[in-house]
């Protein structure tokens, strides 16, 4: 094909025929750019189909690892719920007096002084999402999203430093008000993990409200993550919508 193109030229030359040349030339430029034009195209066409594909498959790993986030919420709302509500019965019972306790109920309290102490945030990759941010890879996808799951990843580190802080003023409570009053029993695995007399820790008020600090900062942990359950929802539902919206291009 060039080889055909230089003799259309040559000839046009040794004919003297500059105008003719001149077209020639001028559509051969054309041609050129024609051909240049095309090739971008179909480049651009291949970035902008692999940028899709890629967009695709980085929106479906979101919303693994917001399912994951919501799974793991619902594990901690359920295992807290379980937590808490040993926790009720068991100040139902210091407030009742200190009667004999039946062995159901030497159970029911043998679970909330054992577990009240128990409040750790989800862990969550917050490394990971910092990159994905810091790419601006959401940003570019979707400003939308990308608002609404900066404010899911501040809420929820937010809640996760100030669990965390509860946490540890329960374990000071453990150290301070159960302690002194319990003994505990990790040796022996057939024995209860905590041995007491309940006529004599009933009367101890700050065991009792270290049990009510433990429910109350339960409750707003419980609390803030049925809402996070919910933001994690809806941003899903957001990927879905974009997901389809991409499909239909």
């Amino acid at each position: 094909m060039i080889n055909f193109f230089r003799k259309i030229r040559k000839q046009l030359a040794n004919d003297n025929k500059p105008l003719k040349y001149l077209r020639y030339a001028i559509g051969e430029i054309v041609l050129v750019v024609i051909g240049i034009l095309i090739a971008l195209s179909i480049n651009n066409w291949n970035e902008g189909r692999k940028t899709h594909l890629q967009d695709r498959e980085f929106l479906n790993n979101l919303k693994v690892e917001l399912s994951v986030d919501i799974a793991a919420l619902m594990a901690k709302t359920s295992e807290y719920q379980g937590i808490n509500e040993a926790i009720k019965n068991a100040i139902a019972l210091f407030d009742r007096g200190g009667h004999d306790l039946t062995p159901d109920e030497h159970r029911v309290i043998v679970s909330a002084l054992s577990q009240f102490q128990m409040l750790t945030p989800i862990s969550k990759n917050s490394n990971r999402n910092n990159l994905i941010i810091a790419q601006g890879t959401i940003d570019r996808i979707d400003q939308e999203l990308n608002r609404s799951f900066l404010t899911y990843l501040e809420e929820t580190q937010s809640i996760n430093a100030a669990i965390t802080k509860l946490g540890e003023t329960l374990q000071q409570l453990e150290v301070l008000q159960m302690h002194p009053n319990v003994d505990y029993n990790d040796i022996n695995p057939l024995a209860d993990r905590l041995d007491f007399d309940f006529k004599e820790i009933y009367t101890k008020r700050g065991v009792r409200n270290a049990l009510q600090k433990s429910f109350g900062f339960r409750e707003l942990y419980l609390s803030r993550m049925t809402d996070k359950i919910e933001d994690a929802q809806d941003l899903i539902a957001l990927i879905d919508r974009k997901l389809a919206g991409a499909e239909k291009k």
